[in-house]
């Protein structure tokens, strides 16, 4: 298989998607321990388990518990980073017309 322009760039698409997700991971497990520390202790947020409307939540809670916390801006962020190393991925496979050519 030759090594071309458009592999290299799929590969390393694909690794900034999976990173911007392990660092997404990282920051909302984060923002549960912050949460729960605030909360009594029968009460916490479980760290198992992630669905769209509890990520919204946890998100919610943080900026309630810290209004100056910018651990939730981090964790979108690195959300965005891994949406677009995935679309680059996509074009790099011809999932997706893109502009590049190679």
């Amino acid at each position: 298989m030759p090594l071309n322009i458009t592999l290299v760039a799929g590969v390393a698409s694909l690794c900034l998607a999976l990173t911007g997700l392990f660092v997404a991971n990282m920051l909302l497990t984060m923002m549960i321990g912050e949460i729960n520390r605030k909360r009594e202790a029968g009460a916490g947020v479980s760290y198992l388990g992630f669905s769209f409307p509890k990520i919204l939540r946890i998100f919610g809670e943080y900026r309630r518990a810290y209004p100056s916390g910018r651990m939730h801006i981090l964790a979108l962020a690195a959300f965005a980073t891994a949406l677009l190393g995935l679309v680059s991925v996509a074009v790099c496979m011809r999932v997706v017309p893109g502009m590049i050519v190679l």
